[in-house]
């Protein structure tokens, strides 16, 4: 699948159908879908709630179809019929681009300094969301001030840290929404008792590690929250506090409610590195 992907540039929208911003292709889509008569795509009228649409570079429609499909038996797999589609969709242009390996290109801070992060939640159910979401978050030179080398243990709060630690969420759509505009509610605090200490020196660089538990609200606004525990580890020069580099992982519990109400209690896990190096 991942082969067959390749080719593309892959994005997503989250919306409904009420929205008044819906975007041209979505527009297009979905007027085909719910209409009296629905595209035969959309698998004779029966559909589920994720569509997926190659695009033109000029960004037309090419071809669309329901991405989860009511299942019947005898059927093809979901993957080789989401595979049989996406070659359809690439015969229709000129140049595929099929050929050649594109090289990973990981997100990065485009100015300064700043903290790449690396999340994934390892729920068991839904493979796809432990593939790593990564985020870079560029930084000020005021926000390093709160991790300054420690001469003595010392209390770090976490509100100086909100620019990066507000990326560990979970990497789904799927997650807390606004009833309203459908949009996924961000990290809206963060509390806990982090202590930033000294922990040993070599000969050309000292180092430090800060640790503790947090605790993350959202903007619904319903007591909703998840923990976790951070540890970093930091280095800095010998002659000057400013941090020089960064490492550090995040080890949580995310509180998943299931459609039926029942709530599982999934590992929410982040990986942060200084960047650039």
């Amino acid at each position: 699948m991942v082969r067959e992907l390749r080719p593309f540039i892959v994005t997503s929208w989250h919306g409904h159908r009420d929205n008044a911003d819906l975007p041209e292709a979505v527009r297009e889509v979905w007027k085909g879908k719910f209409s009296a008569r629905p595209d035969p795509r959309m698998v004779h009228g029966r559909f589920s709630n994720v569509d997926l649409v190659i695009l033109g570079p000029d960004g037309d429609v090419v071809h669309f179809f329901d991405a989860f499909p009511p299942r019947r038996s005898g059927r093809e797999s979901l993957a080789d019929e989401t595979i049989r589609h996406l070659r359809y969709a690439l015969s229709w242009f000129d140049d595929p681009g099929t050929s050649g390996k594109r090289p990973l290109e990981l997100p990065d801070v485009d100015r300064g300094r700043g903290i790449r992060v690396f999340v994934s939640l390892k729920d068991d159910r839904m493979k796809a969301y432990q593939a790593p979401v990564v985020e870079a978050v560029a930084l000020d030179e005021p926000d390093w001030d709160a991790l300054a080398y420690p001469d003595t243990p010392r209390e770090v709060e976490a509100g100086p840290l909100f620019k990066w630690l507000s990326q560990v969420y979970p990497p789904g759509v799927m997650e807390r929404t606004n009833p309203a505009t459908k949009k996924v509610y961000e990290v809206a605090g963060i509390t806990g008792d982090l202590t930033l200490e000294p922990a040993g020196a070599g000969s050309t660089l000292r180092h430090a590690i800060l640790r503790g538990d947090l605790t993350f609200t959202d903007e619904g606004g319903d007591g909703f929250a998840y923990k976790g525990t951070l540890e970093v580890v930091l280095t800095y020069p010998p002659d000057r506090d400013g941090v020089t580099s960064l490492r550090g992982v995040f080890a949580g519990i995310y509180p998943r409610e299931d459609r039926n109400g029942r709530t599982r209690q999934v590992p929410l896990e982040a990986v942060f590195e200084s960047r650039p190096e």
